[in-house]
């Protein structure tokens, strides 16, 4: 009988570790899925976008940066003078406050909303986001 409920015992021991795996597993499978989903938008000044997310999903803003980083990205058209600051930019909470825990939200890229962190240079909007289960 002893050696029975050892056994047993063994079992049952062995099975709460494997659960315990799967459990962690899924667990660090959800936290990478989310990190590996991420959303990047750039929008040029002046312009509208959607953030959207799936039925039953609600946007989490990353980050939102506003400004200028380069002299490439929102270019087309634009004359050399309005994209030769390339180190001007503000980080904004104003996406994350008016889109977080949203299915969707409109964004306009302008100073009006942003603020103008480098006059007379044609900026764009960098947002990252995910869609989170809630």
């Amino acid at each position: 009988m002893l050696v029975w409920i050892s056994f047993l015992n063994t079992k049952i021991t062995h099975f709460t570790q494997m659960v315990s795996g799967l459990l962690f597993l899924l667990l660090l499978g959800n936290m990478f899925s989310e990190v590996w989903s991420i959303n990047h938008l750039i929008i040029c000044e002046n312009s509208v976008v959607q953030l959207k997310c799936g039925r039953g999903k609600k946007i989490h803003v990353r980050s939102a940066d506003y400004g200028r980083h380069d002299s490439t990205t929102c270019s087309a058209g634009r004359p050399p003078s309005q994209l030769q600051n390339v180190s001007c930019s503000t980080l904004s909470s104003v996406v994350a406050h008016n889109c977080n825990r949203h299915r969707s939200c409109s964004i306009t890229a302008s100073n009006s909303v942003f603020g103008d962190p480098c006059p007379g240079t044609y900026k764009y909007l960098d947002v990252a986001y995910s869609c989170r289960c809630e």
